[in-house]
């Protein structure tokens, strides 16, 4: 008998396979890659406080700056901190639980190689450990770290590494790249929010939200990517349910991002399709040339979480965006009397909207500032 329960059960699972297509993916594994390219950023907040329980260096040369990276790959994230190798002058030692022990006074100090673009002190890629499943799992953070004159600290964080190779799609190979767009150690955060999710980047074009599908030479394949970035499944999805959403007139391309990923779409009639599912408006851009030939650009990006949106099969949904737009005044006051002003395109829904002609921005809008008893004019 046990011969025949082997074959029926071969037979079962082929029709499983068959049906269903699940079994049918295979792990290709990527190659990581160590960068200084900074392919995305998240501030990381800075404080003079000492953490509690994590042995410290026993001197330090100035106050020093503690931050905690909170990661996917260790509950107990990593802490670093922020030195000067003498008593003035600029931050230059970096102290990073690099090992996940809970401890900087057994770190040698990592120094800077260089100024960053935001002039601040730039380290190499720092290379941290952390325990996977099947073995080390190896990450690179790097880390920008800039002072003011007022004595003001910022730090941002930036992925120091990226995976990448050739992926199979229906016999055809694309070459991928998978970014940690959040900054947390991982590389299969999907875009259910649009704010904190992972990037993938096909055949050398710009990055976009990683979500559950991904659309190749004019077809949705199902992707599922490792934690670590190691691998990808690729599927080709044969069963994906289509919705209508409505746009206005003038409307040259909408962008959509949400948990089934990042699509853009030029509309026909006014009407473009998505996979069904959550969304949030990515962006929206407007073409058209004036009396001279000249072509202008409308773009609006940067939306709220209010700009959500839901896709059916049965049901189309209607957006309102695009034009009109307004000329927003906003001021921001420093210390010692100090206000800033400027004055940003603003959208139907709060979003930033950018102007354009033949590629270049045109002259800005020139803003006065005048006295009530006229005595005071200034203008910008």
């Amino acid at each position: 008998m046990r011969p025949l329960l082997r074959l029926v059960t071969l037979v079962l699972l082929s029709l499983l396979v068959a049906a269903t297509g699940s079994l049918a993916q295979e792990m290709q594994w990527l190659q990581y890659h160590i960068t200084r390219q900074e392919r995305s950023l998240r501030w990381l907040a800075l404080t003079t406080n000492a953490p509690p329980n994590v042995a410290l260096p026993t001197k330090f040369n100035a106050t020093p700056y503690f931050a905690h990276w909170s990661t996917a790959l260790d509950p107990k994230g990593r802490w670093l901190c922020f030195d000067r190798s003498s008593k003035s002058g600029a931050y230059d030692r970096l102290f990073i639980d690099t090992t996940g022990d809970g401890r900087l006074d057994n770190k040698l100090p990592l120094r800077p190689s260089g100024m960053t673009r935001y002039g601040g002190l730039y380290s190499e890629p720092v290379r941290l450990v952390f325990k996977g499943e099947d073995g080390p799992v190896t990450y690179h953070l790097l880390l920008p770290f800039m002072t003011s004159d007022s004595g003001d600290a910022r730090l941002l964080t930036s992925p120091g590494g990226f995976y990448s190779g050739a992926v199979d799609f229906a016999g055809k190979k694309h070459r991928i790249e998978l970014i940690d767009g959040n900054v947390n150690g991982a590389f299969n955060d999907l875009a259910a929010n649009p704010d904190d999710c992972d990037q993938v980047a096909l055949d050398g074009q710009a990055p976009q939200a990683l979500g559950r599908l991904l659309e190749v030479d004019g077809q949705f394949y199902r992707i599922e990517v490792a934690r670590d970035g190691a691998f990808i499944k690729v599927q080709k999805a044969t069963d994906v349910a289509l919705g209508t959403v409505r746009l206005p007139a003038g409307i040259s391309e909408f962008t959509a991002v949400g948990e089934n990923g990042q699509f853009t779409r030029k509309p026909a009639q006014g009407e473009v399709t998505l996979p069904a599912g959550a969304y949030r408006i990515g962006q929206y851009v407007v073409d058209r040339k004036d009396e001279r030939g000249a072509a202008w650009r409308l773009r609006g990006f940067n939306f709220p979480s209010s700009a959500g949106f839901q896709v059916a099969a049965d049901k189309p949904v209607s957006l309102d965006v695009g034009e009109p737009v307004r000329l927003a005044l906003e001021s921001s006051e420093f210390g010692g009397g100090e206000v800033s002003f400027r004055l940003p395109f603003r959208g139907r829904r709060q979003e930033t909207v950018e102007i354009t002609r033949d590629n270049d921005q045109p002259p800005p809008p020139r803003l006065t500032l005048v006295s009530l008893d006229g005595s005071y004019r200034y203008v910008n």
